[in-house]
């Protein structure tokens, strides 16, 4: 089993109970990561969203983990995931869900009530080194109303949380990715 790298993630991840995986949260700062396999990034979202960046008090240095986790996206391979309209795509140069970059290098939007969230919750995946033809669409489990009330009662850690089902799928395709240093896959 090949091992991944979960960038940013919370403390008490849902990661840690996923065989194989090497968490990177604020006491294992991912600015110690030191690379060799393929990584599924989490950046600190608040300061890159296109919807309240304008009253998110990050803390220092917190943005900068945003275009850290994207050159190791594009050093190691994997995904990269952020809430759909992430203006941290714009800021790297990375491809909005159905555009096109050069490489290996590509995006999809999904709703993270498609792997049992409780809210529909868009986000934009990026994935590098992996290609679309590898890429297995879940079933949607369920398809929630009422978003704006959940979200009101969410503290903020589980707003950001990721579940269960959606870690283990963004593990097991990030473990696709080619290995480092190899040329990726043709398509």
């Amino acid at each position: 089993m090949r091992t991944v790298a979960a960038l940013c993630v919370a403390p008490r991840t849902v990661y840690r109970d996923i065989p194989g995986v090497e968490c990177y949260d604020q006491a294992r700062d991912v600015r110690t990561f030191a690379g060799g396999m393929p990584v599924v990034a989490h950046p600190p979202c608040r300061a890159w969203s296109a919807y309240c960046a304008h009253q998110a008090k990050p803390e220092p240095g917190e943005k900068d983990l945003g275009p850290l986790c994207v050159e190791w996206l594009r050093k190691c391979g994997g995904i990269l995931e952020h809430p759909a309209h992430s203006r941290l795509f714009d800021y790297c140069k990375l491809p909005k869900p159905g555009w096109t970059a050069p490489g290996h290098l590509w995006s999809m939007e999904v709703s993270q009530a498609w792997w049992g969230d409780t809210r529909s919750k868009a986000t934009w995946l990026c994935f590098f080194w992996i290609s679309p033809l590898e890429v297995f669409y879940p079933f949607q489990l369920h398809e929630p109303g009422g978003d704006r009330r959940r979200w009101q009662v969410m503290s903020h850690r589980q707003r950001s949380a990721t579940c269960p089902e959606m870690a283990q799928w963004l593990v097991d395709h990030a473990r696709k990715a080619n290995a480092l240093g190899s040329s990726p896959a043709k398509e």
